[in-house]
């Protein structure tokens, strides 16, 4: 493969004109609840017919990874994430805008955004072909595996009980379960309506669990000014670096998720939703000291971020070798190529190889052009904080209802997104995390089919999920994220009843 003609290929003018282009959009759509970089990159498929596939790659490589960065920035500001991913980050990034430290949150999101997909990138070249032995032994029984791991992450998401976290996960899981079987074809929970029949989309949920929500939350608390002064902006550098402090705080985060979201990308199917959830679950249990985590932890922004733009490197390998879609938008970029007379496979590496060099190449480019254009918008992102709730609410319900009812023109999804939002309240309210309830609606569709299949192919035996080395070790895993927050308060509590007997004695 050469990666240097790649390079060369993404530095032209013209197409470097067009990533910068992509990027912008990406931005945009990917910051705005109820836009989405799925969105923006279905809307630049017609240009494909005029640019071409190579120019038109680049073009929506720079949508996809910006939009993959822009999704977190407004879960920071308005805790309202543009896509399911953001949901991780808002975590700890809302936490801190709260505090008064959105520039630094928004500085370090788009930082490990930046250096996940550079990473992301090199092991796509590095390492790509030893991943993708491993993806292509994955069967049902792996999925299934893979899933619960994801779902282990709910003992990170709760917001002090693991009991509340397991229930909002459950909870999840059942609104997973509406609409057809994914085996069978049965309908299940759809109440006659029709239009459930394929299931409760993401987008609608997301935008009623985390916007809608968060109006109603301001609604009931009486919120009117807003967050932020002219004056609080004018301090706050034109070119945001985070600080030493924090690249010292987050170098061992930023790596491990890299790689964490990296190998989760390269599973076909598995996408990056699952690696920014494991990217912040497995920061958060890794770490001795867990007290700030929720509450504006540094570790729970870099972690997901990194580990989600890392996965969108490595969703190209089963696109480009097997012609399989990651996700959504990695589907349309099959189409894309498709169009153009390409066919994804081993065989695209050998007839179209500027291509697949471009592709390699475009991801960390276009990772370096989020890290500067995202850094030189923080300031004009800041100033939408300065709006009063009641303006700006009103402004982010129509591209709520909007985004909604654009993405297949069904008025039962702005139900759906109306219920989600009331259901997200009262969440807010009792303190269940919404987050688990969308880690359970997002894995639960890839959970079911995996353990149905799996069931199947072994007809009946169960052991097939225990007797494989990976679905055994991934499932230990599992038990040691679930368990570790468990483990971690026993210990702590000894280590505190022997300091008190340390001072008692003394």
């Amino acid at each position: 493969m050469d990666i240097v003609g790649g390079f060369l290929s993404v530095l032209q003018p013209g197409h470097l004109l067009l990533m910068i282009t992509g990027v912008f959009i990406g931005l945009v759509f990917g910051t705005i609840p109820g836009l989405s970089g799925v969105t923006a990159v279905a809307l630049l498929v017609p240009f494909s017919y005029a640019l071409g596939a190579e120019a038109s790659i680049i073009m929506m490589i720079g949508v996809y990874v910006a939009a993959t960065c822009a999704g977190s920035l407004a879960a920071v500001l308005f805790n309202m994430p543009g896509d399911v991913m953001g949901a991780a980050t808002a975590r700890d990034g809302y936490p801190l805008t709260q505090l008064g430290q959105a520039d630094r949150a928004i500085a370090l999101a788009i930082m490990s955004s930046a250096i996940g997909g550079i990473i992301g990138a090199a092991l796509l070249v590095g390492v790509a072909p030893q991943f993708l032995r491993i993806a292509l032994q994955f069967g049902p029984p792996e999925y299934f595996a893979m899933a619960m791991l994801g779902m282990a992450c709910v003992a990170s998401l709760g917001t002090g009980s693991l009991v509340k976290a397991l229930i909002a996960a459950v909870f999840g899981l059942m609104l997973a379960t509406v609409g057809l079987d994914p085996v069978s074809g049965a309908l299940r929970f759809t109440f006659d309506i029709q239009q459930l029949q394929g299931g409760i989309d993401f987008i609608p949920a997301i935008i009623g669990f985390f916007a809608v929500s968060e109006i109603l939350m301001g609604i009931y608390k009486g919120t009117a000014a807003g967050t932020y002064t002219k004056e609080d902006i004018r301090k706050v550098r034109r070119f945001p670096m985070p600080s030493l402090a924090d690249l010292k705080a987050t170098r061992l985060t930023l790596f491990r998720s890299s790689i964490i979201g990296n190998f989760v990308g390269m599973l076909p199917g598995a996408g990056a939703t699952i690696a920014a959830f494991l990217g912040y679950g497995t920061t958060r249990q890794l770490s001795r000291d867990t007290s700030k985590f929720g509450h504006g932890d540094v570790r729970g922004v870099a972690g997901p971020e990194s580990a989600n733009n890392s996965a969108a490197a490595g969703s190209m390998v089963p696109l480009l070798t097997l012609g399989i879609p990651g996700g959504a938008t990695t589907a349309i970029l099959l189409g894309v190529l498709i169009l153009n007379g390409l066919r994804p496979g081993p065989l695209l590496f050998r007839d179209s190889p500027e291509v697949t060099s471009s592709v390699f190449a475009s991801m960390p480019v276009a990772s370096l052009l989020v890290f500067v254009i995202g850094l030189l918008t923080v300031r004009m992102l800041l100033r939408l904080l300065t709006i009063p709730f009641k303006v700006f609410s009103t402004v982010i319900l129509v591209f709520a209802v909007v985004g909604t009812f654009a993405i297949y023109n069904r008025p039962v999804d702005l139900w759906i997104m109306l219920f989600c939002g009331v259901i997200g309240f009262f969440a807010k309210r009792f303190d269940f995390p919404i987050a688990a309830i969308v880690l359970g609606l997002v894995l639960g569709s890839i959970a079911e089919t995996g353990l149905v299949n799996g069931i199947g192919v072994s007809r009946g035996d169960w052991g097939v999920f225990f007797s494989r080395p990976f679905t055994l070790g991934t499932f230990a895993a599992a038990a040691v994220l679930l368990l570790a927050p468990l483990i971690w308060s026993a210990v702590g509590r000894l280590r505190g009843g022997e300091t008190e007997k340390t001072r008692t004695s003394a």
